[in-house]
């Protein structure tokens, strides 16, 4: 739904591998827009999957991108704040080179510590909202210039008061009609830019990851 060039990777070394190559050779610079699913169906994924994609976003950060990391809870649409909002220093002829290293440090060191904060989490939060947070989305790289990306580290079950896909089937009708629903709202992101990764989607069995995954390609 509004997720256009969705890569599903539920193995932790082929997202490690595939996140954030994409315009590396062009050095241009990024946002980075990245949600932590909190809720305690991923308990286990923020201490592994998750941190290791991380690992590899920090190892790909290049000057001038920006890097926005949040969380997907039941409150995400309500009462989102970005853990960290921060742009990776660029080197000029006007900056000491020592002062420039220092603030690439400093800079990279804070925006670690923030995000462990929140893979240490041990408590997750009771709901998954998922669909709205692909709103917020639209909202942070809208005005931007700057290649945009998204990760999303989740499992993808959508789990709120409207939509619970454990408890429904996910049917190409179910997912039709919830279409049809945010259209009327006007609360189909405008996402068609951005390059969408995830990372984490899991499901109690493969006729359900199935359908859950057709339904974010929708």
């Amino acid at each position: 739904i509004a997720v256009l060039n969705v890569m599903l990777l539920s193995n932790a070394t082929r997202n490690a591998d595939a996140f954030l190559k994409i315009g590396k050779d062009k050095k241009e610079p990024r946002v980075i827009t990245v949600f932590v699913d909190m809720s305690g169906s991923t308990n286990q994924a923020r201490r592994t999957v998750y941190r290791n994609a991380f690992e590899k976003i920090y190892e790909n950060l290049q000057q001038g991108d920006r890097i926005v990391v949040g969380t997907i809870t039941g409150r995400s649409y309500i009462d989102f704040k970005p853990a960290v909002d921060a742009e990776i220093p660029k080197q000029s002829i006007w900056v000491n080179r020592i002062s420039f290293e220092q603030n690439l440090a400093k800079t990279k060191k804070d925006i670690k510590a923030e995000v462990e904060k929140l893979l240490s989490a041990k408590r997750g939060t009771p709901r998954t909202e998922i669909i709205n947070s692909l709103n917020i989305a639209e909202k942070i790289v809208h005005s931007e210039k700057r290649q945009k990306i998204l990760i999303i580290l989740s499992d993808m079950v959508q789990d709120s008061k409207e939509y619970n896909f454990e408890r429904v089937k996910v049917t190409n009708k179910f997912t039709t009609k919830i279409i049809r629903d945010r259209q009327k709202q006007n609360l189909i992101p405008k996402l068609n830019e951005v390059k969408i990764y995830v990372a984490g989607a899991s499901a109690a069995d493969s006729r359900k990851f199935r359908s859950i995954e057709n339904f974010w390609k929708r």
